[in-house]
């Protein structure tokens, strides 16, 4: 992750598209509607169900494990 990002602003849905183009790739196909909205929804979703969400980051990368 870059040095601006931080896993709690992970939860709140901020982002960093590494790859742009590939982003905006993903939009026109629909596969994403905006980028920063996924974990966010996952995390809400969790705490719901009290079910344990883990944030992780490891060097420049992030592990999200949901226990069911």
């Amino acid at each position: 992750m870059p040095n601006t990002i931080t896993i709690e602003k992970l939860k709140v849905g901020v982002s960093y598209a590494v790859n742009p183009i590939l982003v905006k790739f993903m939009e026109n196909l629909r596969y994403i509607e905006r980028l920063g909205r996924g974990l966010p929804m996952v995390y809400r979703e969790a705490k719901k169900h009290n079910k344990k969400l883990k944030f992780k980051e490891i060097g420049e990368e992030f592990w999200v494990t949901l226990h069911l």
